[in-house]
């Protein structure tokens, strides 16, 4: 039986003013969308994203092609990405002038670049001329670059995003007045002065302690208490609190108290000093083991499109509206130059700085810095605040004194269980976030039926109104009636007691539509409309890192996703597979120095889920990339590790092809050919060749960072440097340069390396006769 129906005094929004416009370029810059494409910031307006959906919807419905391919104008010589199609959507045939004999090319020293196909790849000046003549022929309005935008926008200066905002107040109490708020004993020895000393300011770090700061110590194992005290005194702490464990090795000017739980005294000490920011905004908490990244960004498109300034608190960013937030709660703003903000790629085999950068440092941080984030967000106007609630943090308490007003339960997966210790100790750390619902008249709990363990927190959530959702359960308050997957959107039509919903969007596969389908529930359970909902979530056409697509009108699908385990990485792929890919080119690789037992599993799945696999360098640190590589490669079948252990020489097919001998590389990539698994542990070069390779219809998929924009390689000690790798970005720029490979008629691209067609049959005619 519904629930909605017995949701007469449900609390809806708060009314606050409506959040604040920036204009940008003349367009309004969507929240869900601002990182979508990671350094390269592109402005588009709702109307024509959801214009774009529309049309495409059209075009289904009579009968026309999903693919996007370029169409050119009358005059324009510029090649056309797939010059065999025809009907509406092709392009002209490339003009005699831009056709080239492939004859005359060096392809040698093409492939021996590593897949890079840029101007530099060539080494002879019939190659050199031929690409700069596609160059001056480019028009940029059928083929998007990403280096215009960058310039532009690096051209630009950073504007100051505390300017959209008025000030914060300024919060002072004295040491009395704020431990009484926060129902925490003063010591009777304290004297009138230690009582008066005025608190500025929280923190638990002591490198960040400011002038008049309390600093509460949280004790780490091996870590050395008074070091630390020592520090933040330096830095100016007023007050220490520590554990009972701690004992000063001098005597000290300033009141310290010692605590029997800091954990629990630092969050108490926030509430009261940051005036209980949850209070203030409608909290969404969104806790599983998958989707929470996904779900949380469409909640938030949800209030967007409501108007509403809304806050997130998640594993891709901390902010509010279109800017990025520090866990101090500030806006973020770069503290020191960004070196790839004028470039269009990184550079293969070159470490390119990381710096200039924004990350996350943990996707629920503790409780003192959830506090000042929720602050930094209230004060700044937010109506709302997503929470992305991992297990580990609930367990940890780092949401205790968040005042929540719907949690949403999106699944439970094995194997997060297994990483956690059982199935009782991950359901408690979930379950907690729902026993917080206590106030019938306005919490809400949101539930997906389909989960083994839906019952579970039907139990924990007893205490109030509970809305649920389904694929397979039509008894549930939400379910989907009808689903239509493909590779470059979803349609989901859904049932809701109030009526049905009509939703296009790009995010493909049976996972996101769980995702949907909890973002809609949510939406009931605050009362939002369902015009609005249906938008929201149709406007949040990128979440960074999640399925994202990378889209320059090719006609094959490009995913960047986070998938890092077997699990995951096997979910992944079944959705692409459902979604009706033609074929699944997979890039993939594993982490160094973690997780080696799940490197076998890590290889089977992608052996018997894809059709093409590129194994790769992902973070190898100081950890051998090839060892990496033969771990992965240790679950293949028996026939292939067979095949690759009677080869003559070392390491056999399954290896990088610059390890080998020059004499043996051919023989190398034949083998790796034969069974369409190759190994490239240079990942710039690895995107490449996958997208250079890709059909129509085929899906390309880069599987493992995600939004991550680094890499992890060693420092020639005991170390580890970080440097700039983002797949989105190097998937944008192979595709941005795939015209010059398509107008290379004559090229064979079929298998790698590429050759001029008809030589590769001819090799292999001299491999057999030898």
């Amino acid at each position: 039986m519904s629930h909605l129906a017995s949701f007469p005094n449900l609390r809806t929004l708060p009314t606050l003013a409506p959040r604040p416009h920036f204009p940008r370029n003349g367009f309004k810059v969507h929240a869900s969308r601002r990182k979508s494409n990671s350094s390269v910031c592109q402005c588009v307006s709702h109307t024509a994203q959801l214009s774009k959906h529309r049309k495409r919807k059209q075009s289904a419905s009579q009968g026309l092609p999903h693919t996007r391919m370029r169409t050119q104008a009358a005059g324009n010589s510029s090649p056309a990405v797939d010059s065999t199609q025809t009907g509406p959507d092709s392009g002209e045939q490339m003009s005699p002038q831009s056709s080239t004999d492939t004859g005359d090319l060096n392809l040698d020293a093409i492939i021996a670049a590593g897949g890079s196909f840029d101007d530099q790849s060539a080494s002879n000046a019939s190659e050199t001329e031929m690409y700069q003549q596609l160059d001056d022929e480019e028009d940029d309005e059928d083929y998007p670059q990403d280096t215009q935008v960058q310039e532009q926008e690096a051209d630009e200066e950073e504007e100051d995003p505390d300017a959209s905002y008025p000030d914060r107040p300024v919060r002072s109490y004295t040491l009395a007045g704020l431990l009484e708020l926060a129902d925490i004993s003063l010591p009777e020895d304290f004297e009138q002065e230690e009582r008066e000393v005025p608190i500025s300011g929280l923190q638990n770090r002591p490198h960040k302690v400011q002038q008049g700061d309390l600093y509460i110590h949280i004790a780490k194992p091996d870590e050395d208490i008074w070091g630390c005290v020592h520090e933040a005194l330096q830095r100016g702490a007023a007050t220490i609190i520590a554990s009972e464990a701690f004992e000063a090795e001098e005597d000290l000017e300033v009141p310290v108290m010692l605590l029997p739980d800091c954990l629990d005294a630092q969050q108490r000490l926030a509430i009261a000093f940051y005036d209980n920011p949850s209070t203030k905004m409608t909290v969404v908490g969104v806790t599983g083991s998958c989707g929470k990244t996904t779900t949380s960004w469409l909640i938030r498109g949800m209030f967007d499109e409501l108007d509403k300034s809304a806050g997130l608190i998640g594993s891709v960013e901390y902010g509010i509206d279109e800017y990025l937030m520090n866990e101090e709660g500030d806006l973020w703003k770069r503290d020191e130059p960004d070196p790839t903000l004028r470039r269009e790629s990184s550079v293969p085999y070159c470490l390119t700085p990381y710096c200039g950068k924004y990350v996350v440092p943990e996707t629920l941080p503790d409780g003192l810095h959830v506090q000042k984030i929720m602050a930094g967000q209230a004060d700044r106007g937010a109506a709302a605040c997503v929470l992305e609630c991992t297990t580990s943090g609930l367990q940890e308490g780092r949401c205790d004194y968040v005042d929540f007003d719907v949690a949403v339960f999106t699944n439970i997966a094995k194997d997060k269980v297994d990483a956690f210790g059982g199935i009782k100790q991950y359901l408690d750390a979930q379950g907690s976030l729902f026993l917080k619902l206590q106030d019938d008249s306005r919490q809400r709990a949101v539930i997906n039926t389909d989960d083994p363990y839906a019952d579970d927190f039907r139990r924990f959530a007893s205490k109030v109104p509970v809305v649920t959702y389904a694929i397979n359960d039509r008894t549930a308050d939400v379910y989907a009636e009808k689903v239509s997957l493909g590779i470059w959107e979803s349609e989901i039509i859904i049932a809701t007691p109030i009526g049905h919903l009509n939703i296009l969007t790009p995010l493909i596969g049976r996972n996101n539509v769980y995702n949907v389908l909890a973002a809609v529930a949510t939406g009931l359970s605050i009362n939002v409309p369902l015009q609005t909902i249906v938008a929201g979530i149709e406007a949040t056409e990128v979440v960074p890192g999640r399925t994202e697509y990378i889209d320059l009108q090719q006609n094959f699908q490009v995913l960047v996703d986070s998938a890092d385990t077997p699990e995951a990485l096997s979910r992944l792929l079944d959705d692409v597979k459902m979604s009706g890919a033609r074929k699944i080119l997979l890039v993939f690789g594993c982490e160094g120095l973690q997780d080696v037992g799940k490197r076998p599993y890590m290889g089977e799945v992608a052996h018997y889920k894809a059709d093409t696999v590129i194994i790769t360098n992902q973070n190898q640190r100081s950890e051998d990339p090839n060892q990496i590589v033969q771990d992965i490669i240790s679950g293949f079948p028996e026939d292939i590790l067979e095949y690759n252990a009677k080869k003559p020489w070392p390491g056999g097919i399954l290896q990088d092809v610059q390890r080998a001998e020059y004499t043996l590389r051919e023989f190398v990539f034949e083998g790796q050919n034969r069974f369409r698994r190759y190994v490239c542990e240079d990942r710039y070069s690895a995107i490449r060749w996958a997208i250079a390779t890709a059909q129509k219809g085929d899906v390309v998929v880069i599987a493992g960072k995600g939004d991550k924009d680094w890499t992890e390689v060693s420092d020639g000690e005991d170390g580890y440097i970080r440097g700039w790798l983002d797949d989105r970005v190097e998937c944008r720029n192979a595709l941005s340069k795939l015209y010059k490979l398509d107008s290379m008629r004559y090229m064979d691209r079929t298998e790698i390396p590429f050759m001029v067609m008809g030589e590769r049959e001819s090799r292999y005619w001299e491999w057999g006769k030898k």
